[in-house]
């Protein structure tokens, strides 16, 4: 009762804080990216190394058939190109005469995001994060645990390409003056810092196991603007701060457990602290409900299928498969509703489609005992 009470305050703490804006990355397979959901995921698991990587592609290939230009030619746009990797490793900090229950853990994660059409045009934000984690085991059987971490990092966003402005299409084509062009457009780049904190409080039992987490991203409010203040009269464009809330659970279903329930819950949310954007929300919210089978202990093999629904208007279908300790995940979204979107624009009727595919591995080397001869002599 005592963990379920701490389990549920953290979780409102993280909820109530916020409104949210599109400035970070949404993957459907927010578990399979666990360093970009919350940095205390370093070294959260029993292994060496554990290495891994997403892609996500949205929108690909819709064609416009009215784009804001003089001619009313059809163009390509070719969505959103989201990939990411990590590595972490965990480090055991040992107590003289006692078990091992607390540990720590260091990881490196990069991702890469980009959108552009068919004319060359594109707009890309990378990032590469280095994340520190301490876990700490409670209870006597230290199967309760409390992780703190933080991580830093640099991005960087870079726009490139032909483009068309507001100045060009009201004055038929003559050039531009536009100011994000004049600073930005001559292969344009902005390079900033980035900060990051988080907590969780997590549970593992034999037949009910929970993670409830709360991340603070940007907590710096780093600027993102291309333009300058001799081009912009602020010059200034700050990055919010965000919250990511998220809670998985793993319920059993059978006495063995080969056969369980895992619910996972991700809630991301904005705390405006620069007056800037106000009034603007999009508040992501993404539940799923995934079936786990757990087939023998020998060759330890699990599949998970199930899908669910992100507020954005997406219904997820999912299947995944780990064998020892590889895992394997895909996801396919389909959008249900027209939030954000005119279809008439659109030639084509993919309805905003997008899937993912992910991957990790945890390596599990370990020094092999050597065992002495031993010479038994018999007695006469």
């Amino acid at each position: 009762m005592k963990i379920l009470t701490s389990v549920c305050l953290l979780f409102i703490v993280g909820f109530c804080t916020s409104s949210s804006q599109a400035q970070d990355i949404h993957y459907s397979m927010f578990d399979m990216a666990p360093l970009e959901l919350n940095p205390t995921y370093t070294g959260y698991y029993a292994g060496t190394f554990r290495i891994g990587g997403i892609y996500r592609t949205q929108w690909a290939g819709m064609s416009i058939s009215s784009p804001p230009s003089t001619s009313n030619n059809a163009r390509s746009f070719n969505g959103y190109q989201t990939p990411s990797a990590y590595i972490d490793v965990p480090f055991a900090i040992p107590r003289k005469g006692k078990p091992i229950r607390n540990w720590a853990g260091v990881g490196i994660s990069f991702y890469y995001d980009a959108v552009g059409s068919e004319n060359g045009a594109t707009l890309s934000n990378l990032a590469a994060s280095l994340s520190l984690a301490y876990h700490l085991g409670l209870g006597q059987k230290g199967n309760t645990i409390l992780s703190i971490a933080a991580q830093g990092g640099i991005m960087q966003r870079r726009i490139s390409g032909d483009f068309t402005f507001e100045d060009q299409l009201l004055g038929g084509g003559a050039a531009t003056t536009d100011p994000l062009y004049m600073s930005a457009l001559g292969g344009g780049t902005k390079t900033l810092p980035d900060f990051s904190g988080g907590l969780m409080l997590s549970h593992r039992g034999r037949r009910f196991g929970l993670e409830a987490g709360v991340s603070l991203n940007h907590f710096t409010n780093p600027n993102y603007s291309f333009m300058t203040p001799a081009t912009n009269d602020d010059g200034e464009a700050r990055l919010p701060m965000t919250t990511i809330s998220n809670l998985i659970m793993r319920i059993a279903l059978t006495k063995k457990g080969n056969l369980f329930l895992k619910p996972l819950f991700f809630f991301q949310n904005t705390i405006n602290t620069t007056g800037e954007g106000e009034g603007l929300s999009a508040f992501d919210f993404n539940g799923q409900l995934l079936l786990g089978i757990h087939f023998n202990d020998m060759q330890d093999i699990t599949l998970y299928l199930g899908g669910g629904y992100r507020a954005s208007g997406d219904a997820i279908a999912r299947i995944g498969l780990d064998v020892k300790g590889l895992k394997f995940g895909f996801a396919y979204d389909i959008n249900t509703g027209t939030q954000g979107l005119n279809y008439n624009v659109f030639q084509n009727n993919n309805r905003a489609m997008a899937f993912e595919v992910a991957l990790s591995y945890v390596a599990k080397i370990y020094k092999v005992p050597v065992v002495d001869e031993v010479l038994f002599c018999p007695r006469f």
